[in-house]
């Protein structure tokens, strides 16, 4: 005689049910869009008016700032970073809101191309699983090219091709050092931070930019200070 089920044995069968069925449904939803997350950031860009750029078009100092401001271990992390999530974490729970990011690149990459605006916990689970898809099917300088070329950077400006010729009359390969460090500030918060309009904030902004990169050992606090009172000749000044 076939001894009876115990309820966690039961209970087990069931979640894991519920789990398989939960990732099939999610593989099935989100699968195209993942990979055709290139043809996305190109269709985005050329519809604001971007101009597409690869790595080599863009200028080192640009890209070294944003990583070592907005996802300092972008490299050797799975698109999420579990320091940002709990520290996020502990601020919303905090607050009783959904303020916090915490958020990677990757995880921006996906909020931007396949997300709702609306910060709820169900969006942030869907973001976390697919950052690490994303992490799984593209490489890092995949993942970085894709960001630089869809992140909003104030004044109706998508990608930092577009910002470079917005803000400086330049292609983002020949920015000087203090103009590509004022752009890596800019995706925190790109209006309040427009350069054009908010100057001072700009420049605050920026120096937190410079402080990550001499806290990443990427420069001396000498380069900073150097960085930092090189003036900008932006376009509309």
């Amino acid at each position: 005689m076939t001894k009876p089920r115990s309820p966690l044995v039961k209970w087990s069968i069931l979640m894991l049910v519920l789990l398989i069925t939960f990732l099939a449904v999610f593989y099935v939803r989100y699968w195209s869009a993942l990979t055709s997350l290139p043809a996305r950031v190109h269709d985005r860009t050329m519809a604001h008016h971007g101009i597409p750029v690869s790595l080599n078009q863009v200028t080192p100092w640009f890209t070294k700032g944003l990583i070592a401001t907005e996802d300092r271990s972008f490299y050797r992390n799975w698109g999420i970073s579990f320091e940002g999530i709990g520290r996020a974490l502990v601020v919303d729970i905090e607050t009783g809101s959904f303020a916090q990011g915490g958020s990677t690149l990757t995880q921006q990459l996906i909020r931007d191309l396949l997300l709702s605006p609306h910060k709820t916990i169900p969006r942030k689970v869907t973001g976390t699983l697919l950052a690490l898809m994303t992490t799984v099917l593209y490489s890092k300088q995949q993942i970085l090219t894709m960001y630089i070329n869809e992140v909003y950077l104030g004044h109706n400006s998508y990608g930092v091709g577009r910002a470079a010729q917005t803000y400086f009359g330049r292609p983002a390969k020949n920015l000087s050092p203090a103009q590509a460090t004022l752009l890596a500030g800019l995706p925190q918060a790109p209006s309040a931070l427009n350069p054009d309009s908010h100057y001072h904030q700009a420049k605050t902004r920026q120096w937190e930019v410079l402080e990550s990169m001499v806290s990443d050992r990427l420069i001396t606090l000498h380069t900073a200070h150097r960085i930092y009172s090189a003036p900008l000749n932006l376009v509309g000044s």
